[in-house]
Formats: structure tokens, sequence, C-alpha cells
């Protein structure tokens, strides 16, 4: 969510930076095909090579960090907003469901991931004040969380006594999990971001992530938000073409919303398997290894 003069700002940003030389922000190519345009002077292109659909102009990195440290602000009010303790004793009685960040259907998911195994070691990337990292733990998991915000991080280990670092390279080895809900599209660098998941796996584990959804199937079925879906704030727009092209070295399963954790099994994963993508989020689920 922006506000008017943000919106003001990023316009102009993006008329000033209008000249820029298209660049694939994962694969660094400079095919890209339009897809959508926003404000005469922003598009949303498909790279040709690899599929990602991506905002153009792109931020430069400063700018996106400067953005996403003290700008970014989610409508929820939970996303990004720290609650009071008032107000935080009642999310966590009631589950956060009233905030809609229940974690029950990603518990759900894991559980048909790893049957009869709990315990598992979670790192929740993109953790915000860890509102999800302290569901996975309250329900037995080992988690670590990691936050790009200092304030959020902060608020999460303090109130929720929650392990949260702003730092990648004291992330831990050797997890089950690799795990992020609506962090991928923010991402500058997603290369990296897939790169480190997997560096951060146990043989056997899995990369899951959860993002807006940007599949043809669901832009035909509503293409009013999905022209919403992208800008300032999501540069990226994930599709399951792209998840199709990166991951194609290792078995998926990719779905879009509602997503029924019962309709996955762990043998699912000596294969490839698309689900319908016609829904507003999209999933991916990828295993790394043979175990």
């Amino acid at each position: 969510m922006l506000t008017e003069k943000q919106k003001i700002r990023y316009l102009l940003s993006s008329l000033l930076a209008s000249g820029q030389s298209v660049q694939c922000p994962y694969c660094k190519s400079g095919k890209g095909r339009k897809i959508d345009r926003k404000y005469l002077v922003t598009k949303l292109l498909e790279c040709q090579v690899c599929h990602l659909y991506f905002r153009f102009p792109i931020d430069q990195a400063n700018e996106n960090e400067s953005f996403y440290q003290t700008e970014y602000q989610e409508s929820d009010k939970i996303t990004t907003g720290l609650p009071d303790p008032d107000s935080l004793d009642k999310m966590k009685s009631e589950g956060f469901r009233a905030e809609d960040k229940n974690a029950d259907r990603y518990l759900e998911l894991f559980a048909k991931l790893f049957p009869g195994k709990n315990n598992l070691r979670i790192i929740d990337y993109g953790s915000s004040w860890g509102y999800t990292s302290y569901q996975f733990k309250k329900a037995g998991h080992q988690v670590q969380g990691f936050e790009i915000s200092l304030p959020r991080a902060s608020f999460g280990i303090k109130n929720l006594e929650v392990d949260i670092c702003s730092d990648e390279k004291l992330l831990r080895n050797e997890n089950h999990i690799f795990f992020s809900s609506h962090v991928i599209e923010h991402h500058p660098d997603i290369a990296s971001m897939v790169k480190l998941g997997k560096s951060l796996l146990v043989d056997g584990g899995y990369f899951i992530a959860f993002c807006p959804n940007g599949s043809q199937a669901f832009r035909q079925r509503n293409p009013e938000v999905f022209h919403r879906f992208w800008g300032k704030v999501h540069p990226n727009f994930l599709n399951a073409e792209f998840y199709k092209h990166i991951f194609e070295d290792q078995p998926y399963y990719i779905a879009s919303s509602p997503i029924v954790a019962g309709k996955l099994h762990p043998l699912q994963f000596r294969d490839k398997v698309v689900e319908d993508l016609s829904g507003e989020e999209l999933m991916v689920v990828v295993k790394y290894g043979k175990s």
C-alpha cells in the first residue's frame, strides 16, 4: 500500500529511470516483452528467457532496501504494523485468525511433506515481526526467522521470544524447510534467495514459497486484480512458467489458491506436478536431494 506522496515519488522516479536498459533481475537477459502498463511509464515485462514478470524501470538496490526498511506498509496493519501489548495478547489468544495470519494451513502442509515427523527445522524467510515463526514454534518446530526490517525483527525477538536475524550469514544450515510467504515478489535478487534456500536445506529438504499469482490462467480469470497486483510494492510477479524454468532440474509441485494440503503427498516429488493456476495465490514446493 502506497500513500499519495509515495505514489507521486514512485511515478517521478519511474519517469526519471525510463531510459534504463532492460535487464531481467533474475537471469540478466535483455529480452523483455510488455505484458501490462501503469502510469504511462511503468511497464510489466516478461523475460523471454526465464519467463519472470518484472516491473520496469527497476529500482536501484539502495532505493529498494531503504523502502523496505522505513516506508513499506501493508493495509492489513499486521504484516508491517507493530501491535500494542493488548492487541498482541488478543491476537495470540485467537491464533491470529482475526487478522487472517493463522499458520494452520502451512503446518498442515509441513505435516504432509514429513508425515509423523515433529520438531522440524524451519527457516521463516521474510518473517516480519515473527507472528508466523511464533506459531511454528508453538507447534513444536525449531524455527529461525530472517527479516530485513530491523524494527520488526527486534519487536518479534522481544515480544514473541522468537529467533529472528537480519543477516543472512547468521542463518543456520541443515533445515528441513526453507519457507517464505509473500516475500519472493518483493526480493530484488530472486536468484540469490533461491540459492540461499537450497544451501540451507538438508538432503530431501523443501523450498516453499507463497506469493501473488502472475500466471496467465489467473489473469484470464481476473484481469483487474492481476493488473493491481504488480507495482512499486511488488516489483516481481511470479508465475508457473518461471518456476517451471528455474526448477527444471528438481521435482516440484505448483498450485494456486485455494491450496489444499491434503492433495499433496511426498511421493509426488518423484515428478513435476502443476495443478490449477487460476487462483489469486501461487504456491511452489521444490524438493532438493534424493531422501
